[in-house]
């Protein structure tokens, strides 16, 4: 552990980083390859499973997909309570042809980020 050190006129002070905590939430799978879909054709969904794995209730902020080719539809809740999970469906539309990337992140109350990768190929 790294102590900073701050110096104010009669006094010394020694602050420490926070303590890492391990992650509240689970991310199942962690990536999603679609694979090639024909350019704006969508996917069939691929589920994604997010769980609980404390004994406390975790406040699910947002649930967001990066880019113009991903999108998600979700049954989770604005509280999701301990030991239990909900599902997110992502599907995948590429306005392009190409290899197309991206991530879905949930922002939850504990502040740790949970990213599920994903990617496919426009044809």
């Amino acid at each position: 552990m790294r102590l900073e050190r701050f110096l104010l006129p009669s006094l010394l002070l020694l602050i420490a980083p926070p303590a890492a905590s391990a992650a509240s939430l689970a991310l199942t799978p962690e990536q999603v390859d679609f694979s090639v879909q024909r350019v704006n054709t969508e996917s069939q969904p691929a589920t994604v499973t997010l769980s609980n794995e404390t004994d406390q209730t975790i406040q699910l902020n947002e649930i967001i997909p990066s880019g113009i080719d991903f999108s998600t539809t979700h049954d989770c809740q604005a509280r999701l309570p301990p030991k239990s999970q909900c599902s997110i469906q992502i599907r995948f539309k590429p306005l392009i042809p190409g290899e197309r990337i991206g991530i879905v992140e949930v922002v939850a109350s504990d502040g740790y980020p949970y990213l599920v990768r994903l990617s496919g190929k426009g044809q």
